[in-house]
């Protein structure tokens, strides 16, 4: 039975574990406490506050244990080691509570924590193979780790959900949440660094790949490199071939790609010259044909930058195009000790998350400058206070404008724009600011209507709205109404032309209503017992051409009117919308009332 529980939790090795990083297992454990008290709701915290503290006690735990490292393999005093923590400790807590965008500043300061760990040991020190076994024997012990804390948590929930069944004793939820609580904030963290090894020299000897990684590096991820490569090569020679533009997902594209080949790099050392023969290819072409893709990722995130500014998604994909290329570089004129990969984004990270060069701050100064910019160039900067727009605005203009405002207020920006607006409620809403500048909020729906170049559209969301006085349609002039007319026709890109459409009304008294759409005519039958008793066409294209280029969002479409010795006509149009190619409209979907009365 003991050595069943020795098995189950080696004491021996948790309490050596917590005597080795004392730091980092107290800020577990005040984590815990935390989230016991919070779930228990013995204690009334404030949201924000809280947040800040838990924030700095995830970065404290990964600090400290850098230290430790660092002061083991360095072999530092007592004193030295106590310096660091508090200076890196000091300088965290400092980022977190003096910046109300703290958030923002930690999606870089906690995987810079990460990357940390993996070279820490080895900053004056370490050959090629001491640092990989080092990281896979972490990294693997962590794995280990969130796994027996997830079977830990699940046995023990599942043994409470079978008392509670079969001896009908009433356990609380939250019992059950204070399991997931050890297991995750103080049985993983603590297992986990069970698993750093103590020692930081390792030999070839030492290493002996898992069979498991073998396969993975070897049949799955060399290859896929591979053909993702030729794919990524194939798209740029047809960008270079076409002469046209990167569309705006290449950048991603790219990062997916390297950031997977970088993985399969460091995990894969060992095997570079032993494995198959696509793994020993990839270790001799990754970094040289890489040189193209850089190329290509600086390009596509600095048409983005210039045309949009600087956002932290930005900031983000830019830095990442420095690192792909300073590592890309550094392999291919020498190679580089692999802990300089992990270190070198490291310190980029680092920079990035604090000071005016960062992301955080870099990031608002740009998107505020270019909203500065579309301020005065239409004049809605008076005397350090916005106006009115007396013109109106482009629509690519105010989409901007409300892009930017809902970035500002998203990010929780608002200081900056309270000496400009009026706040009307103490939530920042893009939407209020947009009133003050005298137009609506563009959103994102409109954005995918608006943005291609290939596709028209008026606003389709306002009409009927309680400014429209089409709300009530007058019938004096007219016997009937077909309300909620639709034509829908598709769009052949191949030919550049829609489909027919046919619309069929029968009334109560036998008439009937024929709605043929043969782009660009929209023609309208009456039919009386099958036979036509009259017809109207209406040319489509030329309506097209003088009204839809002229809506803007707050303006209502004009009707269709005709009237001859036979029929009277009112086509109320709702929203209309189509494919514009070579300057020519061609309509695909079209929302109306028809109003019409036949003359004796």
């Amino acid at each position: 039975m003991t050595n069943w529980l020795v098995r189950l939790l080696p004491m021996d090795e948790l309490i050596a574990t917590v005597r080795r990083f004392p730091l980092s297992v107290v800020c577990a454990t005040i984590l815990f406490i935390i989230a016991f008290a919070e779930n228990h709701k013995l204690i009334d915290f404030d949201d924000n506050d809280i947040s800040r503290v838990i924030a700095i006690l995830g970065c404290l735990y990964f600090w400290f244990g850098i230290s430790k490292l660092i002061g083991e393999s360095q072999k530092l005093v007592f004193f030295k080691v106590l310096l660091l923590n508090l200076v890196g400790g000091g300088a965290i807590a400092a980022l977190i509570l003096l910046s109300n965008l703290w958030g923002l500043h930690l999606l870089f300061l906690m995987p810079a924590l990460l990357l940390g760990i993996m070279f820490a040991p080895f900053l004056t020190s370490g050959n090629d193979i001491s640092v990989w076994f080092f990281n896979r024997m972490m990294w693997f012990g962590v794995i280990v780790s969130y796994a027996a804390l997830i079977l830990f948590a699940g046995g023990v929930m599942v043994a409470l959900g079978a008392i509670q069944a079969l001896f009908d004793v009433n356990i609380s939820g939250k019992l059950y949440m204070d399991v997931w609580l050890f297991a995750s904030l103080i049985l993983g963290p603590v297992y986990a660094l069970s698993w750093v090894p103590r020692r930081f020299e390792f030999s070839e000897e030492d290493c002996h790949d898992p069979p498991g990684l073998q396969f993975i590096v070897n049949w799955i991820s060399a290859p896929m490199i591979l053909v993702y490569m030729a794919i990524l090569y194939a798209y740029f020679g047809k960008i270079i071939l076409a002469g046209e533009l990167p569309n705006g997902h290449l950048a991603y594209l790219i990062t997916g790609f390297v950031g997977a080949g970088v993985i399969t790099y460091l995990t894969a050392f060992p095997m570079r010259e032993s494995g198959s023969l696509q793994l020993r290819t990839f270790y001799k072409v990754f970094f040289p044909v890489l040189i193209i893709p850089v190329g290509f990722h600086f390009f596509a995130i600095w048409e983005r930058i210039s045309a949009y500014g600087i956002t932290e998604q930005r900031y983000t994909i830019l830095l990442s195009a420095i690192w792909f290329a300073s590592i890309a570089i550094g392999n291919v004129m020498t190679r580089m000790p692999i802990k300089v990969i992990p270190a070198s984004l490291c310190v980029l990270l680092v920079l990035a998350s604090f000071g005016p060069w960062g992301a955080v701050a870099l990031s608002g100064h740009s998107q505020l400058l270019r909203f500065e910019k579309l301020l005065v160039k239409h004049g809605l900067l008076v005397d350090g206070k916005v106006v009115k727009a007396e013109n109106e605005i482009p629509f690519a203009d105010r989409l901007s404008m409300s892009s930017i405002l809902q970035y500002l207020c998203r990010s929780e920006r608002d200081a900056v724009l309270k000496p400009w607006f009026e706040f009307e409620r103490e939530h920042c809403s893009a939407s209020q600011f947009t009133k003050q500048l005298g137009f609506d909020y563009v959103g994102k729906w409109d954005l995918k209507r608006q943005k291609t170049l290939n596709h028209f559209q008026s606003s389709p969301f306002k009409r009927r709205n309680k400014n429209d006085n089409r709300l009530i349609i007058e019938l004096t002039g007219y016997d009937v109404l077909a309300r909620g007319l639709y034509v829908r026709s598709k769009w052949n890109a191949e030919t550049e032309s829609v489909s027919q459409v046919k619309i069929k009304r029968e009334r109560s008294n036998g008439d009937i209503l024929l709605i043929d759409y043969d782009f660009p005519i929209l023609k309208i039958n009456f039919l009386s017992e099958n036979v036509i008793i009259n017809s109207v066409d209406f040319d489509v294209a030329m309506y097209l051409k003088e009204n839809v280029s002229q809506i803007t969002e707050n303006d209502v479409l004009p009707p269709l009117i005709y009237e001859d010795e036979h029929v009277s006509l009112y086509i109320d149009i709702f929203s209309i919308s189509g494919r514009l190619v070579h300057d020519k409209r061609f309509l695909t979907e079209m929302r109306f009332d028809l109003l019409y009365r036949i003359k004796e």
